[in-house]
């Protein structure tokens, strides 16, 4: 089945009282906003219940996509799909995209399993020396996926890997959706050990469904200004809560809000179910526990979109990316959704 990429327009509302404040390494509910995606636009067709819907739109799939601003032009960039290891999108305001020729990843690197070059969620960042630098999952020759780092003198391209894989974690499962984040002073890289691909409880896995729910933890860990070199140790942050999101949180997108906490965004529930999410949850730290976990968007929102997850966000938190399908049916691979906040 085609998918289509959308691009939505959209607002994050938010409701944050004047006086809150956190402390400490625990939050005062209080203090943290509620959010939303409001005025959302999709692609100029009719979805499945009938209604009207209308706005800009790329006719091709776009899964697990990111977003940044760079040489002059937005740059949001895939997994695996329209015939590139990387495929690239760019736009003058995020709202109209057009997909690009080129791919940014042609030779994922030496390191890559020879029969299996697919290459997920790409996340492409800005070091302090201006080189553009991405992270991306890969599977390693004979093991797991890992989590690779390529540079570019350019947002367009091509990224040249690394040598070797950066991070990689064979008896969690693997490592997959590696996403940088800049607090100013720091930079950190986000990632999810893929413990639902060794099998439990979980509908998202390769095997039958059994025994007790695998931990599928969102890690942190602090990088050098460069963004290349891991530092110190990672910490875990987040993990699944069982059967009420099927064993499942991936994808993790960091923001720091105005009150000081950050925001961990994430989805939740199995990538090719209609349950797939995108949730939240705070911490008053950036490498604490997040907890006071909310939804932000679902299928069931009447919003045209069914399953939509992944969600980037740019730097200065006034545009997002997220993918999502314009059909109800399971089992079939997300499209690309755009928004802006």
């Amino acid at each position: 089945m085609k998918s289509l990429l959308l691009a939505l327009g959209a607002q994050l509302a938010t409701g944050l009282p004047a006086n809150g404040q956190a402390g400490g390494s625990s939050i005062i509910d209080e203090a943290l906003p509620t959010l939303g995606l409001a005025n959302i636009t999709s692609v100029g067709m009719s979805d499945i219940k009938g209604r009207s819907l209308s706005g800009p739109f790329l006719a091709a799939d776009f899964p697990d996509p990111s977003i940044i601003w760079g040489d002059g032009s937005w740059k949001a960039y895939a997994t695996s799909s329209n015939g590139k290891r990387v495929p690239i999108a760019t736009s003058s305001d995020t709202l109209s995209w057009a997909l690009t020729s080129n791919d940014a990843l042609p030779n994922p690197g030496s390191w890559v399993d020879a029969n299996d070059k697919s290459i997920w969620a790409p996340d492409v960042q800005k070091n302090d020396a201006g080189t553009y630098v991405m992270y991306y999952t890969a599977r390693k020759s004979g093991s797991t996926h890992c989590i690779g780092a390529a540079t570019s003198a350019t947002a367009l391209g091509p990224f040249t890997p690394q040598s070797a894989p950066l991070i990689c974690n064979d008896a969690g499962g693997g490592v997959i959706d590696a996403s940088g984040y800049d607090d100013g002073v720091d930079r950190w890289i986000l990632w999810k050990v893929d413990g639902n691909s060794l099998g439990g409880a979980t509908t998202c896995q390769g095997g039958t469904p059994s025994g007790s729910y695998k931990s599928t933890p969102i890690m942190i860990q602090r990088v050098a200004r460069n963004a290349l070199t891991l530092l110190d140790s990672p910490s875990r942050i987040l993990d699944n809560e069982g059967a009420s999101n099927n064993g499942v949180v991936e994808a993790p997108a960091l923001y720091k809000i105005a009150n000081g906490n950050y925001i961990l965004f994430y989805s939740a529930h199995c990538y090719s179910s209609d349950d797939y999410d995108i949730e939240y949850a705070f911490s008053s730290t950036i490498n604490g526990a997040y907890t006071n976990r909310g939804l932000l968007l679902r299928s069931v929102d009447n919003k045209g979109i069914w399953g939509p997850g992944g969600l980037d966000i740019d730097p200065d938190g006034r545009s997002v990316v997220f993918h999502g399908r314009s059909v109800l049916m399971t089992e079939v691979p997300p499209a690309s959704c755009t928004a802006r906040l």
